[in-house]
């Protein structure tokens, strides 16, 4: 594209980016390059990309000012619009509790115009620096504030200290006015970096990587754009010191099971100091990998949970006492639930949150274990049942081997797994094979359980978490849904949701995809639910009502005629005609159930 106006978005979140892309081919004089990334880590998106020539940089919030403070390019905000903040405002509605806005100066002036313009009376919090954060939790909650409204970043800790979020995100007008004052920007620029981005495409092109640091740490410069380099950088970092004194030269590194040479080089200009680092592979170590058994870091255990849509409910916080004083004891944890509870999520959130997130949380998957790593387990060197001081997570022995639960327990009861580690045990209760085992894990390893309600139990609280959600998708998906209409509220809150808030997740995300002019409809809501059936086979309809056939025929066949009855408001004769039996019948079923009831 001949003289287009070269473009790097750093959006803080997915739906921000899907926007971006959409908008920039509307204008034939831009080429965009689009990456995902919020705070540092949008930082590090950006160095990793810079081998290209770029004109300028587009991003939001606190992502601009620190790809300001790290970069030379001229960096556009995108701001925030009284647009925006309107569509925050209405998602928040019949959410019950106290609202506030809280955020940077970009959110919290638009919203201020706002309140002012509509008469909106708003309560508005604005921060200064992103520790700010934290300091609002207490004042928020001796205010009475359940809801806030609020960027992806203030929206991590507000959910993680029990708050609902709604989420100000950047929409198509915002982003179409700052395209607008880019593009003027790169106009008046003309070629002032051509220089710099001839020597980039040159080094780029060496085979070698190159990563330039400031004296004072700061990163200048880099080619590095594999996986990895984060790990790299850290190392770099590590030497920056004695490559300023001179001790080094050469090093060579094994880094995340690959070899590196890496040579040293300072260069003093005008006063200015700079340490180039040229990394070239020499070599690679194969990584070994146990089918069933993953490590997570604090920080991936943390995403994981805030990712999920049991997060949105806060019912984490209010287990956090128990789940912090059974992990600080020494106890073992055994989180119960159907599935889609958010087993694995409540066990992500207590590792995040315990003593030992310092180390690896070990998730081992008893349904995905092979017979190679099974044996692994139980015996290899490299088991972490073997390990001390770390976390482990025992998840879904009720779909594996009785055989191989029963060793997996002999195992750890002999070794003290539980006397060394943190050890979380999570499954389904209705299971067969573990119901038969639940006895045993809680009397030998003393576990202290938390059960999880399933989704159906909760129905009053789906139209707020149906809201909340709508929230959190705006930040992922390309397009935006504004409302959900009464009927399609009423059918989401009587479906009994057999696949709890994984299905919720899944379907809710669909019925965002497939909506039209920005809302979900009764009939979305139907067509989906549709699809359910052949995935659940047990789903009920829409409708909601659903069975327990644990039970006698007649026990079942009574809930029937209560429904119909219920239905049919009080009239028998209504009722027994939609059952197709007499109403003589239906008067004796009635009677039988009174009477085994009284």
């Amino acid at each position: 594209m001949k003289d287009a106006v070269k473009i790097l978005a750093v959006a803080p979140y997915e739906g921000l980016a899907a926007i971006l892309e959409r908008e920039s081919k509307t204008y034939e004089n831009v080429a965009m390059t689009v990456v995902v990334g919020n705070l540092e880590e949008g930082v590090q998106v950006a160095l990793d990309h810079l081998v290209e020539p770029y004109d300028l940089i587009l991003s939001r919030g606190g992502t601009a000012d620190l790809l300001r403070e790290a970069l030379d390019l001229p960096v556009i905000d995108i701001k925030t619009s009284v647009y925006d903040v309107l569509q925050a405002v209405q998602l928040s509605e019949g959410i019950q509790g106290k609202r506030a806005v809280v955020g940077f100066a970009g959110i919290t002036d638009a919203a201020r115009n706002t309140s002012d313009v509509l008469q909106l009376d708003l309560d508005i919090f604005t921060l200064t620096g992103e520790g700010d954060v934290h300091q609002m939790i207490e004042p928020l909650r001796r205010g009475g504030y359940t809801t806030i409204l609020c960027d992806v970043i203030s929206s991590t800790v507000f959910r993680e200290s029990g708050f609902s979020t709604v989420l100000v995100t950047s929409g198509v007008r915002s982003v179409r006015e700052s395209l607008e004052e880019g593009i003027r920007m790169a106009r008046l620029l003309g070629s002032a970096h051509t220089e710099n981005l001839l020597l980039r495409d040159i080094i780029g092109e060496s085979g070698i990587d190159t990563v330039v640091f400031n004296e004072n740490g700061s990163l200048f410069f880099t080619t590095l754009d594999r996986a990895d380099s984060k790990a790299m950088l850290d190392v770099l970092k590590e030497l920056l010191h004695e490559a300023l004194c001179g001790y080094v030269e050469v090093v060579r590194r094994t880094i995340e099971g690959r070899h590196y040479s890496i040579k040293t080089s300072v260069h003093t200009m005008n006063g200015v100091t700079k340490v180039a680092f040229f990394v070239s592979q020499s070599g690679s170590v194969a990584a070994t990998r146990q089918a069933g058994i993953a490590y997570h870091t604090k920080t991936e255990a943390r995403r994981i949970y805030l990712e999920s849509p049991y997060s949105l409910t806060g019912e984490a916080t209010s287990l956090s006492r128990v789940i912090n004083d059974t992990l600080s004891s020494g106890k073992p944890l055994l989180v119960t639930g159907e599935y889609g509870t958010g087993r694995t999520a409540i066990a992500d959130y207590a590792y995040a949150n315990s003593r030992f997130s310092a180390r690896p949380l070990a998730e081992i998957d008893c349904g995905m274990l092979t017979d190679r790593s099974r044996a692994n387990l139980l015996s290899g060197r490299t088991s972490p049942l073997f390990e001390s001081g770390m976390t482990i997570h025992l998840k879904n022995m009720e779909v594996s081997d009785p055989s191989f639960i029963t060793e997996l327990f002999s195992t750890m009861d002999s070794t003290g797994v539980t006397l060394r580690n943190a050890v979380i045990f999570s499954c389904n209760p209705r299971g067969e094979l573990v119901n038969s085992y639940l006895p045993y894990i809680k009397d030998r390893f003393q576990c202290v359980e938390i059960a999880l309600p399933p989704l159906r139990e909760s129905k009053e609280r789906i139209p707020t978490l149906a809201k909340l959600y709508l929230s959190q998708l705006s930040a992922d998906l390309p397009r935006e849904v504004q409302r959900i209409d009464r009927e399609a509220l009423e059918l989401l809150t009587e479906y009994s949701w057999p696949g709890n808030y994984i299905q919720f997740q899944r379907v809710f995300s669909q019925l965002c995809i497939i909506s039209r002019d920005h809302v979900v409809r009764a009939a979305d809501v139907r067509s989906v639910f549709a699809l359910e059936r052949p995935v659940y086979p047990g789903a009920s309809q829409p409708t909601g009502y659903a069975f327990d056939l644990d039970r006698t025929l007649e026990e079942i066949e009574s809930d029937i005629v209560s429904l119909a009855i219920d239905r049919h408001k009080g009239n028998q004769s209504a009722a027994a005609r939609q059952l197709g039996i007499s109403r003589t019948t239906l008067w004796r079923m009635v009677r039988g159930r009174k009477g085994s009831s009284s």
